[in-house]
């Protein structure tokens, strides 16, 4: 491997190969794939033995902050209605850090992201909040050049469906190159040489002739490495990755996750995960936000969160996992579906599928707040009568 400098003076540094697609798998209680395998911590009352190590969270180092959303609200009016995908979202990122959002399907996970990149369609989509700050700089303030020029630079991002995500009519490497073309000002040749070098980089095998294949000529797996490579290309500070295992087999998902991993400890990357996957959750994050109907309901560390969880939607996900072994292996599902968010909601939203709710739990907004032997924070009004 070699470094690449572009026409602005700064490097492209490539490392050396990687192991991922002979990197021994272990597995954790439900089959996903932990690396590094380590005992499990203590655990406390309402625990889940389902999930499997949390690996990271006890060994982490985290820097400086990167990134720090305020206050974030998303909405997409339409002629008739206005739907509110994210309400009152705030969160940070530290530089080598792992910050996981979770959530079933719909809950904002997505359109968060979308709103840190300064991608959500408009119209229909109106983005507001109190600050989008990437180190120094509000991105809210900055100029759509400005702002395209931080983005992939300094904050990357790995959609969840890389066969629609890549252009069918464009080869791998003309789509990793135009990074460095659009970004760093080379030519063809440099630039088809720097992507063959990240194809390697990231596992993709015999990669000299792989590189003028197209996005359908690749397995799924190769073509989340390829989303990977482009994304990680201009060694971004921040990386987003919107559930980068999903449609994978556990050993695939094993290799991804890996290969992330090292390329953070590389470049003290700030990561921010985007899954519905509990496992993989388990063996990466540092910390957790947990969304429901488009609001963090629980935010907090990881170990906290599968140790003892707060709010009665976490319960219940961690009671959903499937268990292989206890007293009683059944599963415990949420009963009911998410709210629709074209519809005006009055309380907490989860308050329709809490076994918990009272009359206040229909009519006021819990808001996040800190409680007792706990360090993370919950949306709740009932969350210490039901923790004692």
């Amino acid at each position: 491997m070699g470094d690449g400098t572009g026409s602005n003076g700064k490097k492209v540094r490539l490392s050396g190969g990687t192991s991922a697609e002979s990197a021994p798998v272990t597995t954790n209680l439900i089959g996903v794939a932990a690396y590094p395998p380590e005992p499990r911590p203590s655990q406390g009352a309402g625990s889940s033995e389902a999930v499997g190590p949390v690996a990271r969270s006890s060994r982490s180092t985290v820097g400086e902050v990167l990134l720090e959303v305020e206050r974030l609200g998303v909405e997409f009016i339409t002629r008739n209605r206005v739907v509110r995908a994210v309400s009152d979202v705030s969160l940070s990122l530290r530089a080598g850090e792992t910050l996981a959002l979770i959530g079933e399907s719909g809950s904002g996970k997505t359109v968060t992201a979308l709103a840190i990149m300064g991608i959500v369609p408009s119209p229909p989509g109106v983005v507001r909040s109190e600050g989008i700050r990437f180190r120094d700089h509000d991105l809210e303030r900055l100029t759509a050049r400005e702002r395209r020029r931080v983005r992939g630079e300094e904050i990357a991002m790995i959609f969840q469906d890389p066969l629609t995500a890549l252009n069918p009519v464009f080869t791998v490497a003309h789509q990793i190159g135009e990074m460095f073309r659009a970004h760093r000002g080379l030519g063809r040749r440099p630039a088809r040489r720097l992507a063959i070098e990240l194809m390697d980089r990231v596992g993709i095998p015999d990669p000299h002739r792989r590189a003028d294949h197209y996005p359908h000529q690749f397995s799924g797996g190769m073509r989340q490495r390829v989303m990977i490579a482009m994304a990680l290309a201009l060694e971004p500070r921040v990386l987003i990755a919107d559930e980068p295992t999903t449609a994978l087999d556990v050993t695939v998902q094993a290799q991804i996750m890996e290969l992330l991993a090292d390329l953070q400890a590389e470049n003290r990357m700030g990561l921010i995960l985007i899954t519905h996957d509990l496992g993989v959750v388990a063996s990466v994050a540092d910390r957790i936000h947990l969304m429901y109907a488009g609001q963090v309901v629980e935010s907090g560390p990881a170990s906290g969160f599968y140790a003892s969880p707060a709010h009665p939607y976490a319960r219940g996900l961690l009671a959903s996992v499937p268990r292989l072994r206890g007293p009683d292996l059944r599963l415990e599902p949420i009963r009911g579906s998410p709210p629709n968010l074209m519809e005006a909601m009055t309380g907490c939203p989860f308050s329709p599928r809490c076994p918990h709710t009272v009359d206040r739990c229909r009519t006021d907004v819990p808001r996040l707040r800190s409680i007792d032997g706990y360090a993370g924070l919950v949306a709740c009004h009932r969350v210490e009568e039901f923790r004692a």
